[in-house]
């Protein structure tokens, strides 16, 4: 094999790909990436861990077709430091000589042949939505994706999907993000189903989140049984290619979601975001201190009249600081994880948030507080810490 190709657009390519590379020393061919000759003037690069997998096609000068498998890692930092365009060549020794004018690398590589055999897809369902519209609902709420394996359905973004209506939701039991959009899905299904339900994995969502483009380019879904495939062109330059990512699903049911949102709140609060972000901000540098074996300790919101006071404690100082709202019915007070408020916030776009409690032991809902936009909308549940005054 030898393959030459433009330095830039072979490193995104490669950059691109390294997410779906695994970092398991058990198989070294998935450690490595697949790249295969196309015709005369094309090449293929892909990686693939057994869960998720990436392929793209890019231009490139074949002078010899053929296949190999290179680490992944090494060949994305040989590329960064190369001077030009790339040419690699493939020997019966099992090296690969990698050069760029008078720079010279050689790499052992394995025969594409030991590259992990990536699965064929027959979707049956398929929607497709702007980049833009999509990465911004899932870093609304991949956030609160759960990292704890004891509970599948947790580590996955849990999509509803309707004709005129997608929706992301993440749990990890101590939040609830909720991300409604209103929009033309153009659901195609061969078994006429009008409403799509799955479950993408975390470590999906990720690589996902890492591709996507703000703009109003189409990404489509395309889902089988058991997986899930993504297609969406991607800028190498001035050029745009086709890249496909692809994930096994998480088989399971999600939870019921809707039935831990409190029906009946009694305390209802308007605040300004920015000045509650900042005020958490100020209280991480007490409540978050990452030194070993020291706990974290919680923020404590008490709601009077029409002040917000917020305080916290911990060994290694205490913080207070308070500022104005306006309240609905009897005053409160409640303690929240202070890093977990703050990644909340973060996932909103409003500058206005209404907060609607019940008791110090219940669930707060956070929603936007302006105008109601009928075609974008949010919900966000934070579980209250126990505090020690209670």
């Amino acid at each position: 094999m030898k393959i030459t190709f433009k330095k830039e657009m072979l490193l995104l390519c490669i950059n691109r790909s390294l997410g779906c590379v695994s970092n398991e020393k058990t198989y070294e061919a998935m450690e490595g990436i697949l790249l295969s000759s196309v015709g005369d003037d094309k090449c293929q690069i892909s990686a693939y861990d057994l869960e998720k997998g990436i392929k793209t096609t890019i231009d490139a000068k074949v002078e010899e077709g053929g296949a190999c498998v290179i680490n992944g890692s090494k060949l994305s930092s040989i590329v960064k430091y190369m001077p030009s365009d790339i040419t690699i060549e493939t020997g019966e020794n099992g090296i690969a000589t990698i050069s760029s004018g008078r720079s010279k690398f050689q790499l052992h590589y394995l025969a594409g042949e030991e590259f992990p055999t990536m699965p064929e897809f027959s979707p049956e369902r398929s929607f497709s939505l702007p980049q833009a519209k999509i990465k911004t609902m899932i870093s609304q709420t991949a956030f609160a994706i759960s990292h704890d394996d004891s509970q599948l359905a947790l580590t996955g973004l849990y999509f509803e999907v309707e004709s005129d209506r997608i929706k992301t939701v993440a749990c990890d039991r101590f939040r609830l993000a909720i991300r409604v959009n209103k929009c033309q899905t153009d659901i195609v299904s061969k078994t006429g189903e009008t409403e799509l339900r799955f479950i993408v994995p975390g470590k999906t969502v990720s690589e996902l989140q890492r591709l996507l483009d703000d703009t109003d380019a189409m990404i489509r879904f395309s889902l089988t049984k058991k997986h899930v495939i993504f297609s969406l062109g991607m800028k190498y330059g001035d050029v745009e290619k086709e890249t496909v990512l692809f994930s096994r699903l998480i088989d399971t049911n999600y939870i019921q979601y809707e039935r831990f949102i409190p029906k009946e709140s009694k305390t209802f609060v308007t605040v300004d975001r920015n000045m509650l972000e900042d005020a958490l901000e100020r209280a991480s540098l007490v409540t978050e201190d990452r030194a070993v074996g020291q706990s974290k300790s919680i923020v404590k919101f008490s709601f009077n009249e029409e002040i917000l006071h917020i305080s916290a404690t911990s060994i290694n100082g205490n913080v207070f600081d308070e500022i104005p709202v306006e309240k609905n019915g009897p005053d409160l007070e409640i303690g929240f994880s202070c890093k977990y408020l703050l990644e909340i916030l973060r996932g909103t776009d409003e500058d206005i948030l209404k907060l609607s409690l019940t008791s110090s032991f219940m669930s707060m809902i956070i929603e936007g507080g302006g105008e109601r936009d009928n075609d974008d909308s949010f919900i966000y549940l934070a579980l209250p810490m126990k505090m020690k005054e209670n």
